[in-house]
């Protein structure tokens, strides 16, 4: 039984991550929109960059083959074009990436979803139970300011411990996550 308050991400992913049909979802997060404006604002940066440097390389060729016919210039221009276009391009698919990355927290367990790739995804689930401390660090002005930062879920045994970055309001979500982990507690003991 799907969860309704999932967002439309939330919905695209619940298939791959195995519910109980009572499992209750307390909070989905996705990435704060302040690392979505870094990527975009860099990558139009660098795109920018790109096509002054091979505007300003044309310009100098035909500055020193003036009188002569050089249809050099447009190729140099349409080089940096193309280049611009593919630097936004590949920051698209970097913004994409970025917001595919989602933690879900049930009263049951978390589950996460990270992309490395269009094409590398990693899931993992962890029982609420195995859940040993949650830490939430918030370095720099931006975090603070913008309220995000980053939630680590420190696991019991030999499992890898749950890193999800720029977290929104990340003291909500951990309080939330060690909540449900003492109901689980007092639910089913240790």
């Amino acid at each position: 039984m799907e969860p309704t308050n999932l967002s439309r991400l939330g919905k695209k992913l619940f298939s791959v991550i195995e519910f109980d049909n009572d499992e209750k979802l307390i909070a989905e997060i996705k990435k704060h929109p302040f690392g979505l404006l870094i990527i975009y604002l860099s990558g139009v940066i660098v795109s920018v960059i790109l096509f002054s440097v091979f505007l300003g390389i044309a310009w100098f060729a035909g500055q020193e083959l003036s009188g002569q016919s050089n249809n050099y210039d447009d190729l140099i221009v349409l080089i940096g074009l193309i280049l611009s276009l593919f630097s936004l391009i590949v920051t698209g698919i970097a913004g994409h990436i970025y917001s595919s990355n989602i933690m879900l927290v049930t009263n049951e367990k978390l589950a996460q979803v990270l992309y490395s790739s269009l094409f590398s995804r990693k899931i993992s689930q962890l029982s609420i139970g195995d859940v040993q401390d949650v830490t939430v660090t918030q370095n720099g002005v931006f975090p603070r300011l913008f309220n995000y930062g980053t939630i680590v879920v420190e696991t019991a045994g030999e499992q890898q411990n749950y890193t999800f970055t720029y977290a929104p309001t990340p003291y909500h979500f951990a309080k939330l996550m060690v909540g449900s982990h003492e109901e689980n507690l007092q639910k089913f003991g240790n």
